[in-house]
């Protein structure tokens, strides 16, 4: 009675909740009765608890998942064509807690401290969060390896890579940017001098077998 209404009036969301069918079906319980039939005819699917939606797009829904958050890493340079690395899973940044889901791919969210960085895009006629290129290389260290993104740095906004490094304030940020930076011909070590320690730390924290050192940056190559 009310599957074509449902059909038709959430094809224009990303996700939508038992609570959003309520407002069509008025009983509660025949509206769960109505979603767990439709599921079973696989008119729409279970993304999580109480969400569920019509499109087979991990990418379009993962920032409709767990609010508030933005696609970055890896696979916000995909989404930029700034990589031919193929991400094996949706990554995502959360200023809440770090939460896995499956969903067609794996759609992993990770807590940042530093949420900002990313823009509104639009997306098969749908609004979502994607992190600029530079932001997105940030929040990769540690996730990736940077040589699987490296490629990316020849083609970002160095100033507002260096606005961003300034904003976090973190010296290992700027040592493993800043080295990168200049090894691709960017001056940049005059800027971000004072924000450097002298501790040493590896350049890829997911690369420990290196020895080389590099006093100028205090990094581990």
């Amino acid at each position: 009675m009310y599957n074509e209404e449902i059909l038709e009036k959430f094809a224009k969301v990303p996700v939508f909740s038992l609570s959003d069918v309520s407002q069509i079906v008025p009983n509660r319980d025949y509206a769960k009765k109505v979603i767990r039939r439709l599921v079973e005819r696989k008119k729409i699917m279970r993304v999580k608890k109480d969400l569920y939606t019509r499109h087979k797009d991990a990418f379009l829904i993962a920032t409709y998942i767990c609010r508030p958050s933005y696609i970055s890493g890896a696979s916000a340079l995909s989404y930029h064509q700034m990589t031919t690395q193929l991400p094996h899973e949706i990554f995502c940044m959360t200023s809440k807690i770090t939460r896995k889901y499956s969903f067609i791919e794996k759609i992993t969210f990770h807590h940042t401290k530093q949420f900002f960085g990313f823009e509104t895009e639009d997306y098969l006629g749908f609004k979502i969060h994607v992190a600029s290129p530079e932001k997105a290389i940030i929040d990769s260290v540690g996730h990736t390896p940077l040589a699987a993104i490296e490629d990316a740095f020849n083609e970002i906004d160095v100033t507002r890579m260096l606005a961003y490094i300034k904003k976090i304030k973190k010296s290992s940020i700027a040592k493993r940017m800043g080295y990168i930076l200049e090894s691709r011909g960017h001056n940049v070590f005059p800027e971000l001098r004072g924000l450097l320690n002298k501790k040493y730390i590896f350049l890829d924290p997911l690369a420990k077998n290196k020895t080389e050192k590099n006093k100028k940056w205090g990094l581990i190559l």
